[in-house]
C-alpha cells in the first residue's frame, strides 16, 4: 500500500525493452501450453522394513488442508514424478508471466492523467467559511 500524499510515476520503457518483455511473456506461455499432465504433491519412496519387501512408492498432496497419501507403482510412481516436476515448472512460469503482465501493461496502456492543483486557489477555497 502506498502512503497517502504519494504518487507513482508513469513506468516508461524503451520500445526494444517492451518488445523482450513481450518475447518472455509469449516463451513462457508456450512453455505452459505444452505440458501434457501437471498434478500438485510430491512421489517418496519408502524403504523396505524387512530384506524380503520392496521399496514402496506413496503420492502425498495436501487436500482442503489434510496431507491425503496413496500408494503407487514403480511405473506410476515415474509418471507421477514427471507430472510433478511439470507442475512446479508451471508454477514458476505462471509468477514470472505473473511479474511480466502488470510491467508491460503499465508501461503500454495510457492511465489517469493527474492534474496540478494551484496552491493559491485552493488556499482561497479553504478560507471561504460554509454556507456564506
Amino acid at each position: 500500500m502506498k502512503p497517502q500524499g504519494q504518487s507513482v510515476g508513469k513506468i516508461t520503457f524503451s520500445a526494444a525493452a517492451l518488445r523482450e518483455l513481450h518475447a518472455a511473456y509469449r516463451a513462457l506461455n508456450r512453455a505452459v501450453c505444452r505440458q501434457p499432465w501437471l498434478v500438485q504433491g510430491s512421489v517418496n519412496a519408502v524403504a523396505p522394513k524387512s530384506p524380503a519387501a520392496s521399496v514402496t512408492y506413496t503420492w502425498t498432496r495436501k487436500v482442503r488442508a489434510k496431507t491425503v497419501t496413496v500408494a503407487l507403482s514403480p511405473e506410476q510412481a515415474a509418471v507421477f514424478r514427471r507430472a510433478i516436476a511439470a507442475n512446479r515448472q508451471i508454477e514458476a512460469a505462471l509468477t514470472r508471466l505473473r511479474e511480466l503482465s502488470p510491467v508491460a501493461l503499465l508501461a503500454e496502456v495510457p492511465g489517469v492523467s493527474t492534474r496540478r492543483l494551484d496552491v493559491r486557489q485552493n488556499a482561497a477555497a479553504k478560507s471561504i467559511p460554509n454556507g456564506a
